[in-house]
């Protein structure tokens, strides 16, 4: 029976160390939340003060953290009636955090209220008050020191559950390649968080991100116009090929005017020479033709103008010998005879007279 209250204090400090020897492996942050959420349950746990203490103490630890953690464990000291330790440890706050002072808003009216007894003179009947020792007050807590306690071990609890979120999504935003997904994390993490002070870092990589993408996007931006114009150029010179000579010049020209830094613009401009030149050559070869069908028909019209234009000459006639000497009277012309005629001298063969029967003479 008397080893039973041994035991049952051994069996509350294993119960009171337990969660302290679970966490001890865990980052000190980590261990921080763990002490301050037990705190909330159980105040003025020694072990959990403990690891308040020397968070406090490490100088790699956030100010923000470390000014918490120092006003709840100098809060602490006085729910548990150690006032000198108290102002020491608030003046000491005071010091090494001189923007945080309003974390210990608590004065000695939040912990001490004049003496009953001696109406808060200290002295009684002409001597010491015993009850407050002369000094005309006594310790009575104000509720606001408990409440302010809480306050401050919520926010280390808060601010270290927001360090452990925002350090697993900045890893998991470090571990994404591809640059649309993680800029996406950074910067839903940016503006989760805008009031950190850490988020240089979170920054940079956002930044470092979108640069890449830019150069991503650029690059296919190139590639995509690179294959628009090889596409385009490949039309034109089909165009080239094709019958309608003209029109391929007429493209090749808006083309070239358009976009005169294209990759294949010294072909094209090769390409439209030729067919200038050959244009040129139809053109010319056109004219000539043109020309020569004009000629022509100039000269074919003038030769119908002078034949038109000019009379024609008749050669005079010249009488044959002794035909003077014919009388007229008598005479018969021959082509007056009647086909009858015709026939029936044709059947005495008279139509071939020799030379000397005529009466012509050589």
């Amino acid at each position: 029976m008397n080893n039973h209250p041994r035991i049952m204090f051994r069996l509350a400090a294993l119960a009171t160390f337990l969660p302290l020897l679970l966490v001890a492996k865990v980052p000190e942050e980590a261990r921080l939340r763990a002490a301050s959420e037990a705190l909330l349950q159980t105040p003025l746990s020694v072990p959990n003060l403990h690891i308040l203490s020397e968070y406090v103490r490490n100088s790699d630890n956030p100010p923000a953290l470390r000014s918490r953690a120092m006003a709840a464990y100098a809060m602490a000291l006085l729910l548990q009636g150690n006032t000198n330790n108290f102002v020491r440890a608030q003046q000491a706050h005071r010091a090494a955090y001189p923007d945080d002072a309003q974390l210990i808003p608590l004065t000695a009216e939040h912990y001490s209220v004049p003496c009953d007894a001696c109406n808060g003179t200290g002295r009684r009947e002409k001597a010491v008050c015993p009850q407050c020792f002369g000094r005309g007050s006594q310790f009575q807590l104000s509720p606001l020191v408990a409440q302010t306690y809480q306050k401050r071990l919520g926010e280390i609890v808060a601010q270290c559950r927001e360090n452990a979120e925002y350090a697993e999504k900045f890893r998991e935003a470090t571990k994404t390649s591809h640059d649309d997904k993680q800029i996406e994390l950074l910067q839903a993490l940016t503006n989760s968080y805008p009031h950190r002070t850490d988020l240089a870092p979170a920054i940079a990589l956002l930044d470092d991100a979108l640069a890449k993408r830019e150069v991503r996007l650029r690059a296919a931006q190139e590639q995509e116009e690179r294959r628009r114009i090889e596409r385009e150029a490949a039309a034109l010179k089909v165009l080239a090929q094709g019958p309608d000579r003209p029109r391929a010049i007429r493209e090749l020209r808006t083309y070239l005017a358009a976009h005169p830094n294209v990759a294949p613009a010294l072909e094209l401009q090769a390409v439209l020479d030729e067919l200038v030149a050959k244009e040129e050559q139809q053109q010319r070869l056109k004219k000539i033709g043109i020309g020569l069908a004009v000629l022509t028909g100039c000269l074919f019209l003038i030769s119908v103008i002078r034949f038109f234009s000019f009379p024609r000459r008749t050669s005079a006639s010249v009488s044959l010998p002794g035909m003077d000497k014919i009388d007229k009277a008598e005479f018969t012309d021959p082509l007056s005879l009647t086909a009858q005629d015709s026939l029936a001298r044709a059947k005495y063969k008279t139509a071939r007279i020799p030379r000397e029967k005529a009466g012509v003479e050589d």
